[in-house]
């Protein structure tokens, strides 16, 4: 065989696999039974009732309409830690509902009462101050 056919072959096949990995999942999924296919994520929302840290983990009961659960948290401990607060609103992606959840994606979170931020150009006042 000559190597411009060999190359070129191998060309072929690669292209097509990679066509295929980004586009059969979508095409196919809906004809195949549901144990072949992934499932998508849904977005679950709920309210932060309770956080825990202990040490290296996160732990975070969310109360939603479907119940409440359980997420465990062992990565990026301190940012979610700092990010979110009792009462806070999350929106989680899972790919089911389940009791005991470990490392969801966070896709939102929203502050029961947010806080007014002062403007920029307004001096503070002192407290003993009078008013004019």
């Amino acid at each position: 065989m000559k190597p411009g056919l060999v190359f070129f072959i191998l060309s072929v096949g690669i292209a097509l696999g990679v066509v295929g990995t980004i586009f059969a999942p979508d095409v196919a999924g809906p004809f195949l039974h549901e144990t072949f296919g992934v499932k998508k994520a849904e977005t679950i929302e709920g309210e932060v009732a309770r956080k825990l840290r202990e040490g290296d983990r996160l732990l975070l009961t969310v109360q939603t309409s479907q119940g409440s659960f359980l997420v465990t948290f062992k990565k990026k401990v301190a940012e979610i830690d700092l990010l979110v607060q009792p009462g806070d609103t999350l929106t989680l992606a899972l790919r089911r509902y389940e009791p005991f959840v470990d490392e969801p994606a966070i896709e939102r979170v929203r502050r029961l009462d947010p806080t007014p931020r002062p403007k920029a150009h307004a001096l503070p006042s002192s407290p003993g101050a009078a008013a004019p």
